[in-house]
C-alpha cells in the first residue's frame, strides 16, 4: 500500500476514534446528568416524607456515605 494511503488511513482511524470517544463522553455525561436529576428528585421526595430529625439525619448520613465512597473509587 502506498505511503499516502497509509497516512490517510491512519488519519481516518484517528478521526473516527476521536469522534466516537467524543460521542461516548457526551452520552455518559447526559446519562449522569439524568441520573443526578432523578436522584435529586427522589431525595427531595424522601426528605418531604421524613418527619423526625433522627430519620433526616440518617438519610443525610447515608447520602454523605455514598458520596464519600464514590470519591474513594475515583481516587
Amino acid at each position: 500500500m502506498p505511503a499516502a494511503l497509509l497516512l490517510l488511513r491512519s488519519l481516518l482511524i484517528r478521526l473516527l476514534g476521536s469522534t466516537l470517544a467524543r460521542s461516548a463522553a457526551q452520552l455518559v455525561a447526559r446519562a449522569l446528568s439524568a441520573a443526578a436529576a432523578r436522584l435529586g428528585t427522589l431525595l427531595r421526595h424522601i426528605w418531604a416524607r421524613v418527619r423526625s430529625r433522627e430519620s433526616r439525619e440518617a438519610v443525610l448520613s447515608c447520602v454523605l456515605c455514598v458520596l464519600n465512597m464514590s470519591k474513594k473509587v475515583d481516587g
